[in-house]
């Protein structure tokens, strides 16, 4: 598993959001199998107190750091399909 650390802010629409891609410390999957999904993306609203963590408006797992990566970058790209 290769260690990813994204974090970038982007705004859209006069607002502020969070997009964070990160490699998890747990394999998440319920079969044994070699795809184990180990990266999940999230889009977070940005409060004046700080990141809304309760409410994310985007979460997706990956099974490579490049997908996770790919996705980041297409969410920072595109915000507009990805924030409501």
């Amino acid at each position: 598993m290769k260690n990813l650390e994204l974090k970038n802010v982007i705004k859209y629409k006069d607002k502020e959001f969070l997009v964070s891609t990160i490699a998890t410390p747990i394999r998440h999957t319920w079969f044994e199998d070699d795809e184990r999904i180990v990266y999940e993306t999230m889009v977070f609203s940005l409060k004046e107190d700080g990141v809304d963590y309760e409410k994310p408006l985007f979460n997706e797992r990956y099974h490579t750091a490049d997908e996770a990566i790919a996705e980041h970058s297409f969410i920072i790209k595109n915000p507009q399909i990805f924030i409501r």
